[in-house]
Order: structure tokens, then sequence, then C-alpha cells
């Protein structure tokens, strides 16, 4: 028994630590990143020179500053590749409206930088809900069909919530590397906390 108990104490102490490198770098530099939690969601077109280098033909967003895992002109974050299955509730602007509301499943390629657009991606370290409470924003892409398969008419700021899903449930396919460092290894990672590109930087 005496031998055992140092014996169990060293997988104990081996097994802590490990999930801690692994929680480390998953908020290296202050980020929060989630596999579930409140979501806003808005819409933009120019999506052929994302953050994370390499471009998609499916359902894409970018994501908010404070959950991609790097800032602007630092190259991927780990949210690069991962995919997220979203869900609004609620349209901020006009409460009353009830839906239709809808589910799909986006791949993240690109950031949404805190600074310019503070109240959809201004998540901070001291603040990390947005002006609507939202956690992560997802700013869905208009040029590959997600924005017009997410919003309904006449409403193009929603809220509601994310889940981090297995990329097999996304439809669509990677384009080229656009350049050195390019990475979305996240779309072959387990779900955070695991790491897949890992972040860059500071989170704002």
């Amino acid at each position: 028994m005496t031998r055992i108990l140092p014996f169990l104490q060293f997988v104990a102490v081996a097994t802590l630590a490990s999930c801690l490198s692994v929680a480390d770098k998953r908020a290296a530099g202050g980020y929060v990143q989630n596999p579930s939690g409140t979501a806003s969601f808005t819409q933009y077109t120019g999506c052929n020179q994302p953050a994370c280098g390499i471009p998609a033909s499916g359902f894409t967003a970018a994501v908010s500053q404070l959950a991609f895992g790097s800032g602007p002109g630092l190259g991927p974050g780990d949210a690069c590749g991962r995919c997220f299955a979203i869900t609004a509730n609620k349209d901020p602007y006009s409460p009353s409206f009830g839906g239709p509301f809808k589910t799909i499943v986006v791949k993240v390629t690109d950031l949404c930088p805190a600074q310019g657009n503070e109240e959809w991606c201004g998540q901070s370290q001291s603040n990390p809900t947005n002006q609507h409470g939202a956690a992560m924003h997802f700013d869905i892409c208009e040029d590959t069909g997600g924005a017009a398969a997410f919003f309904p008419s006449g409403h193009n700021a929603l809220t509601g919530t994310y889940t981090e899903v297995s990329c097999s449930q996304w439809s669509g396919s990677d384009g080229g590397q656009l350049w050195n460092g390019a990475c979305i290894a996240g779309e072959n990672a387990a779900n955070w906390p695991a790491v897949g590109c890992g972040n860059k930087g500071t989170a704002p």
C-alpha cells in the first residue's frame, strides 16, 4: 500500500499538469475560448482574404477578437478552422420579431477586430460580453451564402447561441493557402480547450 500511494500521487500530479498545459495554451494572451455560449450575428462581404490565410467555399464567418485568439496582422488564432452551429433567437433592434430563426454550421476563417467594431466585436478581458450581452460574435460571410441562409429578410443583426461542433457537420471545401503561416488546424482539433492553431499576441 505504501508503494502504491506515491505512484497514485505521481499519476494525479502528471494528469493535472497535462490538463493545465492545455488550458494555459488555450488561454495564452488572455483570450476567452469556450465551446458554447451566447452569441451575436451580423454579415459582411469581401471574405476572400481571411485572417486565417485559407478561404473556403462553404458557410464561413469572422469571429470577435477575444475568441479568435489573435490580433490584426498577427496571423491565425486558435479559432481558425473550427466549426460552430449557430442559432438565432432574437433581433435586438426588433424585439417583437418572433422569427422564423435558423441554425447553420459555419467554419471560422476570419477575424472581427475589436477596434472599430466595438458594438459587436468589442469583447475584452475586462468586459467579456459585447453591447448585446454576447460572449462571441459571428460576422457571417455573404459571399459564400451563409448570410442568406441564416438571416430572415429584413433582419440582418441577431443574437442567440453557438456550440462548437465537428467540422464533419460543415458543408464546404477549403481553398488554397494564401501565405506562409496560414492555419485552419482547428478543423481537425478536438473542441476547446484542445489546441489547434494556437493563440498569438494579447487579447483586447
